[in-house]
Order: structure tokens, then C-alpha cells, then sequence
């Protein structure tokens, strides 16, 4: 295969944004606390976060003063009994609250009555499942869709969905979606060339978001809100102007919006659920395939098998003058030839994909036929990557609804995992728990030669031991599914045992996000 460096990849996204980096002001330096004051922070839940069942409200108290008590309010009215022993904290049973976007402050009281108030914390509240919904896609083209100065649209360096996207580099540069529904999913761009951008929903900001990547990440989730009323919203996308340490760029770009967003995957040609017949090649890195590699093929017959659990499936792979003819069985059924002949390189492309599967177990076979399109010069079939559907809502390992204990490693940025992060650890006897609300619950991970074993719990019961371990990496792996649940509050816990596969040549234990079904 011809080389087509990365860099090249991205020239035309890069010519059009014309990326000069503006060094971001300087941060105003923040006041002291009076003399003789206290200070008094809401820490949990934070700011923008979506609550359900019985949330923990926290707060801490630090200055000189003897603190005789903490009231916590909900929109100015008294939330639950003062509490006068440190640490601060309030059970708030959110099942009397109505959905919808409510304030928590904490006033702190000191030994001769004077009161000091915390800033607000805006928070959405959220008990109500919405039902399942077909997802739509908005492209960044949709009117609903507004751009203030800043953006350029129209880049067509990458198969974006709907065939182009907007881009920006500069500060304060907004775009605003419109939509109606519970939930939102950015669709974006991750790489080393991505910058910071900063997401609000309704006025509300809810998170900032590094978009860096070590390898070009196209048509992926820069970042889901769920928990929204089922009415009208705003999100909207600013451009901070800054950057990763490790970035060359500060691009931001916006491809699409998914509404309600969907619960997607994507899994690797290395992935373990694949299995590979002979023909195939792994390892190729010629051109900036998803996670760095790609699996290819000339032989005719050459077969690749997915096994997957979920509700639709696309194939990610690769289009251009020397690629040709394959054909797609479904569930061991004939679907479709595709040929996958372009006259210029499609990197990181769908070439097929199907929704509206039942809500089961399948496989998507991908079969080489040595054919070619007439005006190709090559059979060549690319399996870069699948991206796996499921029902329900995802939660990434940042969600405030996560706690951790013991010796995590946060941030990771290292691959391509959903949102762009992960925690992992080494450390036997580290655990998180997951409080969520629903019937089921799934552990999102990663699978590979590295990993080792860990124990699940589901409310507080032991349920089984998971041994990670696979000869080849699979990251947004689905390790442990619950069995069925009664609907209602539950934890999953998963607790690192430091201990491995006598095959594996690590214990890490690789937590990336948490699906659950309403």
C-alpha cells in the first residue's frame, strides 16, 4: 500500500482553519477570603451533573471561625435537618424534586450566628426514563445549528458524517445546537491536532473537554448529556482557543449532533470478538487508521467475523483507487457486495452498516473477493474498526456518579477509549462503584495481553470474578453484564484483585465507561 502520512490527512482541515495558536490570556486571579471568614464549597454533586434517586449532597467548611452547623438549600428552601458534624452532607431525595435544572448552596453557621453562604451549584434532576427513541442525526449543515465569527465550514479532509464539518481556532468561537429531547451527543473529532473546547447546556456550562488524541479519532462522541426534560434545549460548543500540553493545534471541529445519544462502541480490528481467516494481515499502519492500526486483505475468500451484542453495526474501513469488491453476511445471511472504490483515499470510512437489529447477539462477516471496480488498480479490503449500538445510557468514568477508592490513574489518553479517557490501576484492593438508577447494568473496559482479573459486586452482594486477559487488545469492551435487576437505585462495584491470567504480563484493570438499561 502507498504511504499516506497523517499529516497530509488533516492539510486540508488545517489550511482552511488556518491554525495560528492565540496564547490564552491570562487567568484573573482569584480574591481571598475575608479575615475571620469561612469558606464554604458544594463538593458533590458538581456543577452541570445529572442526579436521580438519593444523591449525597457534600460540602466542606474551612477558614478560622468554629463552624456550629451547615443548612443545605434547594432553590432557597431548607434541603433536610442542619447538619452540625463535620463532614457536611445531606441525603436529597430527588423523587419529590421535579425534573428539571435546580440550584444547591450550603450556608455555614458559626458559633455566634453569622452565616456564609457557597456559591450556587446548577444541577439537572432526572427520574424519569425516557423510553427508547430512534436516534436522528442532525449534520453541523442543519439550520438548527447556529455559528457566531470564527468558524469555517465546509472542510471535506475527512469522510465527516454528511460529508463535511465546521472547524475553529478561535477563542470564544460558539456554535449552538437546537434540539428537542433528553439527551445529546456531540459528534467531533479527536487528535493530536484538537484543542479544548467548553460544552453548555441551557446556559448552563457542564463540562470543559480535551479533544486531544494520540491518533486521528473521526466521526467518534466528543460528548454526551443525558437526563434532559423532554422539551426544547440549547448546547453549545465554544472554542477556549487552548490546548493539550501534547497537542501541535487547538482545532475544534463539529461534524453532527445525535438526538436522543446513542450508547455506541467502537471496537478495533485487534479486537478479541474478531476472529480472522487466512488472507488477513494485521498491524498495518500506512495511513492514520483508528487506535494506529488496521487489518487488510487481497485474498479472495479472506473472511473477518464479528461477534457482537447490540441493536445496530457499522464497518469502519478504508475506500480508494486500489481497493476493491466485498461482500457482508449478516447472522451467517447474505446482505450486500460493497465496493469500496474511490478515486481518492477515504480514511476511517463506513462502508456498510446496519441498524434496527433485534436486541440480541450477531455476527457481521466481511468477506474478501479479489474483485475490483474496473477503474481500480487493487482487491485490497481495510478492516479498521466496528462501532457497536446498544439500548440504553452511557456514563464515562468521569460521571460524577462514579467514586473511586485506592490508587487509580485518571486521564489516561493513551488510545482510542469512548470520550477519550479512562481510569486503570494496578493496585489490588482499588475499587469504584457506579449508583445508577435502571434494570441492568453493563462494565465498559478493555480486554488485551496486559490485563488482569477483578471482582464485581452489585449492591454490595459479590456477584464474580472477571478475568480481563485476551491476546489481542480490545478496548470498549463490554467485561461484566449484571443479570436482570428490579428498576430502581442499585451500585456496581468493581473491585481490582492484582492478580492475572498466568498468560497476561499485566494485572491493570481498565475502567472506560458504564452502560445501563431503564
Amino acid at each position: 500500500m502507498p504511504t499516506v502520512g497523517r499529516r497530509a490527512c488533516v492539510a486540508a482541515l488545517l489550511l482552511l482553519l488556518g491554525l495560528a495558536w492565540v496564547p490564552p490570556r491570562a487567568s484573573a486571579q482569584l480574591l481571598s477570603p475575608l479575615p475571620g471568614s469561612l469558606v464554604v464549597t458544594i463538593t458533590s454533586p458538581p456543577t452541570g451533573s445529572r442526579v436521580e434517586g438519593a444523591p449525597t449532597v457534600a460540602a466542606s467548611v474551612t477558614g478560622p471561625l468554629s463552624v456550629a452547623g451547615v443548612q443545605f438549600q434547594l432553590d432557597g428552601a431548607s434541603l433536610g435537618a442542619e447538619d452540625t458534624t463535620a463532614p457536611y452532607s445531606v441525603s436529597w431525595n430527588t423523587a419529590a424534586t421535579s425534573d428539571g435544572w435546580h440550584t444547591l448552596t450550603a450556608v455555614a453557621r458559626d458559633a455566634s450566628g453569622l452565616q456564609f453562604s457557597s456559591d450556587p451549584v446548577t444541577v439537572r434532576v432526572s427520574n424519569t426514563p425516557p423510553p427508547p427513541a430512534p436516534v436522528t442525526r442532525y449534520e453541523e449543515t442543519n439550520p438548527a445549528v447556529t455559528y457566531s465569527a470564527g468558524w469555517t465550514q465546509g472542510d471535506t479532509g475527512w469522510p465527516w458524517s454528511g460529508g463535511t464539518a465546521a472547524g475553529s481556532t478561535t477563542p470564544g468561537a460558539q456554535a449552538t445546537f437546537t434540539f428537542t429531547g433528553t439527551s445529546v451527543t456531540w459528534i467531533g473529532y479527536r487528535s493530536g491536532f484538537s484543542g479544548i473546547a467548553r460544552v453548555f447546556v441551557d446556559g448552563f456550562l457542564v463540562s470543559d473537554v480535551d479533544l486531544f488524541a494520540r491518533t486521528d479519532e473521526v466521526r467518534v462522541p466528543a460528548f454526551t448529556v443525558t437526563g434532559l426534560t423532554n422539551s426544547s434545549h440549547t448546547f453549545m460548543i465554544e472554542v477556549t482557543g487552548l490546548k493539550n500540553s501534547e497537542a501541535v493545534s487547538n482545532v475544534v471541529a463539529v461534524d453532527a449532533f445525535d438526538v436522543p445519544g446513542p450508547v455506541v462502541s467502537r471496537l478495533q480490528d485487534t479486537d478479541p470478538a474478531i476472529t480472522y481467516t487466512a488472507g488477513w494481515a494485521g498491524g498495518d499502519t500506512s495511513r492514520s487508521w483508528s487506535d494506529q492500526f488496521a487489518t487488510v486483505s487481497t485474498t479472495p475468500g479472506a473472511q473477518a467475523t464479528l461477534t457482537f451484542n447490540g441493536t445496530s453495526i457499522s464497518w469502519i474501513g478504508y475506500r480508494g483507487p486500489e481497493t476493491g469488491t466485498a461482500r457482508v453476511f449478516l447472522d451467517g445471511g447474505f446482505v450486500t457486495e460493497v465496493d469500496t472504490y474511490s478515486a481518492t483515499g477515504r480514511i476511517q470510512d463506513i462502508i456498510f452498516k446496519a441498524t434496527g437489529l433485534a436486541d440480541a447477539d450477531h455476527t457481521l462477516t466481511i468477506e474478501a473477493t479479489g474483485l475490483k471496480n474496473a477503474a481500480s488498480t487493487g482487491p485490497l479490503i481495510v478492516v479498521d474498526a466496528f462501532e457497536v449500538g446498544t439500548l440504553g445510557t452511557r456514563f464515562q468514568e468521569t460521571d460524577w456518579s462514579v467514586t473511586y477508592s485506592g490508587d487509580w490513574i485518571h486521564g489516561n489518553l493513551n488510545k482510542a477509549w469512548s470520550e477519550g479517557t479512562i481510569a486503570e490501576s494496578f493496585s489490588a484492593g482499588a475499587q469504584v462503584t457506579f449508583t445508577f438508577t435502571g434494570t441492568s447494568v453493563r462494565w465498559i473496559g478493555m480486554r488485551g495481553p496486559n490485563t488482569g482479573k477483578a471482582r464485581a459486586f452489585l449492591d454490595g452482594s459479590f456477584v464474580t470474578d472477571v478475568d480481563t486477559y485476551a491476546p489481542s487488545n480490545g478496548r470498549q469492551d463490554t467485561l461484566f453484564t449484571s443479570p436482570p435487576l428490579a428498576a430502581g437505585p442499585h451500585t456496581l462495584t468493581i473491585e481490582v484483585l492484582g492478580d492475572k491470567n498466568p498468560a497476561s504480563t499485566n494485572v491493570v484493570i481498565v475502567v472506560d465507561a458504564f452502560d445501563v438499561r431503564p
